[in-house]
């Protein structure tokens, strides 16, 4: 898994990466990053299981704890293109992005 900031963000959306907001549901629809989707870190592997293990998959939470451990979870399943975003919580306003 490789880490990402948000400045190399776009590169990565426009090769149609599946941007992953792993945080419960109440906390996506305060904030989120323009794009994502939300798969909480509870069930996120049911909701990818029909997705090819090459899909690039950009996985993000506040701090970046959740997302990683689903991010290396997801590596050890097999999946290959797997991308953690860093600083999250650094941009002020996630709907503007």
């Amino acid at each position: 898994m490789k880490n990402i900031d948000l400045d190399e963000l776009p590169k990565y959306m426009s090769a149609n990466a599946l941007l992953v907001d792993v945080r419960l549901p109440s906390e996506y629809v305060k904030n989120h990053l323009k794009g994502a989707i939300n798969m909480p870190y509870t069930n996120v592997l049911s909701m990818l299981k029909n997705y090819p293990k090459d899909t690039p998959i950009i996985v993000y939470c506040s701090l970046g704890h959740q997302s990683k451990r689903v991010g290396n979870m997801l590596v050890s399943l097999g999946y290959t293109n797997v991308y953690n975003l860093n600083n999250v919580s650094a941009k002020k306003d996630y709907r503007n992005w």
